[in-house]
C-alpha cells in the first residue's frame, strides 16, 4: 500500500467509515518498519490497538486471583442489653456526680454567708427597708438578706481596723 492509500483510509477511520478489513490493512501497514515520516505519529495508535488485542486473560484467572485473595471469616458478636445501656449508664453516673460535687461545693462554700443570716435573724427584731414591702415569704427572705449585707459590712469594716 502507497502512502495515499494509506492517508485516505486515514481519512475514513477518522469520520468512522472504515470496515473491518479496512482498519485490519491500517494495523498491518503501521506495524510495519517501512511508514513514511509524515504519518509516524499515527504509528502508536494502530500499535497499541493491535497490542491490546493480543492480550488477553486466561481461562484460569478466575482461579488464580481467588487463591490469592484470603477468604474473611466474619463472626457475629453477640450484644447484650447491659452492654448497649452500659453508655448510657455511665453518663448518667457522671451528671449525678458533678451535680453532687455541684451541691457540696455550695454548701461548702455558702455554709459560713447562711449560718451568719440565720444567726442574726434569731430572737432579734430585724429593723430593714425590706420589712415594709409586705408579703410575708418575700420578706422573710429579703430580710435575711439584709441582715446578711449588714453582717458582711461589719466583717469588712472590722478587716479594716485590723490593717
Amino acid at each position: 500500500m502507497n502512502a495515499q492509500q494509506i492517508e485516505q483510509l486515514l481519512q475514513r477511520y477518522w469520520d468512522a467509515e472504515t470496515t473491518v478489513d479496512e482498519e485490519r490493512q491500517l494495523r498491518q501497514f503501521f506495524n510495519g518498519n517501512d511508514v513514511p515520516q509524515h504519518l509516524i505519529r499515527y504509528k502508536d495508535l494502530f500499535v497499541y490497538e493491535e497490542f491490546m488485542q493480543q492480550d488477553h486473560l486466561d481461562e484460569d484467572f478466575d482461579e488464580r486471583v481467588l487463591k490469592q485473595v484470603e477468604v474473611l471469616v466474619v463472626k457475629a458478636k453477640s450484644v447484650s442489653i447491659f452492654s448497649r445501656l452500659a453508655p448510657i449508664a455511665k453518663a448518667a453516673a457522671a451528671v449525678a456526680m458533678l451535680l453532687a460535687l455541684g451541691n457540696l461545693a455550695e454548701r461548702t462554700l455558702l455554709q459560713d454567708y447562711h449560718q451568719m443570716a440565720v444567726n442574726d435573724t434569731i430572737g432579734q427584731q430585724i429593723i430593714s427597708p425590706s420589712v415594709a414591702l409586705g408579703d410575708e415569704a418575700e420578706s422573710d427572705e429579703l430580710q435575711k438578706k439584709d441582715s446578711l449585707s449588714r453582717q458582711l459590712k461589719n466583717i469588712e469594716q472590722q478587716e479594716k481596723i485590723r490593717k
